[in-house]
């Protein structure tokens, strides 16, 4: 069973859920970019970080789950009058989105994890200085497929709206 979140209150959940994602997946880079790299920063920040993360992986699911459920619904309006929805390429960005704030959020919790141990073993000096950096990579991407669907979301919602502003 595949559970969907359609609506919040009778109103598409998608656009009240996406903005969480938007904002908390690049928060959780930007914390790790700062926090990660030095190891008392890293011993006392990396579980708060890694919370930032799993919520912006959560969200992000929440975002993928509603919007799959708004574009049925889109599709069927359309349907209903003869025309075809149209959605460009924000959905397979969407998904691409969805996996890499996963992956951000599960690496969070991994450097989390590091850090504790950290404390508690002995390991080499590289090895948390290379999971961040491996980090860094992840969360980079996690950014950059995070914003290109939340533009191109925004553009599918937004484009018509600057013509009729403007007049034309």
């Amino acid at each position: 069973m595949v559970l969907t979140l359609g609506a919040i209150a009778g109103l598409p959940a998608h656009p009240l859920v996406v903005h969480a994602a938007v904002v908390l997946v690049p928060l959780a880079a930007i914390a790790h970019l700062v926090t990660g790299w030095r190891p008392a920063w890293r011993r006392s920040f990396a579980i708060p970080v890694a919370l930032i993360g799993f919520a912006g992986a959560v969200f992000a699911w929440a975002a993928r789950a509603s919007g799959e459920a708004l574009e049925d619904r889109v599709k069927d309006a359309a349907r209903a009058v003869g025309q075809r929805a149209r959605f460009g390429d924000h959905p397979e960005q969407g998904d691409a989105a969805f996996f890499w704030a996963m992956l951000l959020g599960l690496a969070l919790i991994g450097f989390a994890v590091l850090a504790w141990l950290e404390r508690k073993r002995e390991l080499p000096r590289w090895a948390p200085l290379a999971a961040w950096g491996a980090v860094v990579v992840i969360a980079a991407v996690a950014t950059a497929t995070m914003t290109v669907a939340g533009h191109s979301g925004a553009q599918l919602v937004w484009k018509d709206v600057g013509n009729f502003v403007r007049g034309g």
